[in-house]
C-alpha cells in the first residue's frame, strides 16, 4: 500500500472514531473545507502530503507519524516487523538501557545485543528493552523485546521504562497514579514488591510502544 493510501485510510478511520466531519478538520487546521475535501473527501483529488499529515496529527493529538503507520500496527501488537521504516533500533538489557536513558552517556553500538528494524515511526532516542525477570508476567515475559520511545509523554496507565538512580538499571513497569503520587506497578500478583513509589530514586526513560516477540 502506498503511503498516500495508508494516510487516507488512517485519516478516515480517526474521523470515524472521533465522530468528526471534514468541516471540523477544516476548522482545526484553519483551512477551507474544499481544501480538506481535496485530500480527505469521498473522491480525493490529491494525496495527504508530509506537511499536511503532520498538521493533522498535531490537530488531533496523534503522535508524530501516526498517519504513516499501516492499519493494525498498534501498541503491543505481537509480531516482528510489520512495516519497514528503514530505521534500526538497539536491543539492550536493563543496565545498558539505563545508560541509554542518560543523555550525557555515550552509547557504544557494540553494547547492543542486536539491532532490529523499528516496527513503526519512533523518536530519535527510541530503543528496544529486553525484558528481564518475571515481574510483568503474564503480559510480558522474560526475553520479550519492548520498543521504548522517550519522545512520547508517559501518562498513568502507560507501560514505561523507569531508571533507578542507585544502580542505573532500567525496568519495565506500569505507571499508576493515586492523588498527586505516582507509582511503578508490577503486573505479576506474586511479585514481592509490586508497588514502588516514584521518588527522586526513579526517573521515566520513555513510554513503551510495541512488544516484539520471537516466533
Amino acid at each position: 500500500m502506498k503511503i498516500s493510501d495508508t494516510r487516507l485510510q488512517n485519516f478516515r478511520r480517526v474521523l470515524a472514531a472521533k465522530n468528526l466531519r471534514l468541516t471540523d478538520i477544516a476548522d482545526r487546521l484553519g483551512k477551507a473545507p474544499a481544501q480538506v475535501s481535496a485530500f480527505g473527501g469521498k473522491n480525493p483529488t490529491k494525496g495527504i502530503g508530509d506537511q499536511i499529515a503532520r498538521e493533522i496529527e498535531n490537530a488531533l493529538n496523534l503522535h508524530h507519524g501516526y498517519l504513516d503507520m499501516p492499519y493494525g500496527l498498534d501498541e503491543f501488537n505481537n509480531g516482528t516487523v510489520l512495516s519497514n521504516t528503514g530505521r534500526k533500533l538497539p536491543v539492550i538489557g536493563s543496565i545498558t538501557a539505563g545508560a541509554w536513558c542518560d543523555s550525557q552517556s555515550a552509547f557504544d553500538p557494540r553494547d547492543a545485543d542486536e539491532w532490529i528494524d523499528a516496527p513503526g515511526p519512533v523518536g530519535p532516542k527510541a530503543f528496544i528493552l529486553r525484558v528481564e525477570g518475571i515481574s510483568m508476567e503474564p503480559k510480558f515475559s522474560e526475553g520479550d523485546k519492548i520498543v521504548i520511545d522517550p519522545s512520547l509523554e508517559a501518562l498513568p496507565g502507560h507501560f514505561v521504562a523507569a531508571k533507578r538512580t542507585s544502580d542505573g538499571a532500567a525496568t519495565l513497569k506500569q505507571l499508576k497514579q493515586e492523588g498527586n503520587e505516582q507509582y511503578l506497578y508490577a503486573l505479576n500478583p506474586d511479585w514481592p514488591e509490586r508497588i514502588i513509589k516514584m521518588t527522586e530514586e526513579w526517573s521515566i526513560c520513555g513510554r513503551a510502544r510495541w512488544k516484539i516477540s520471537d516466533l
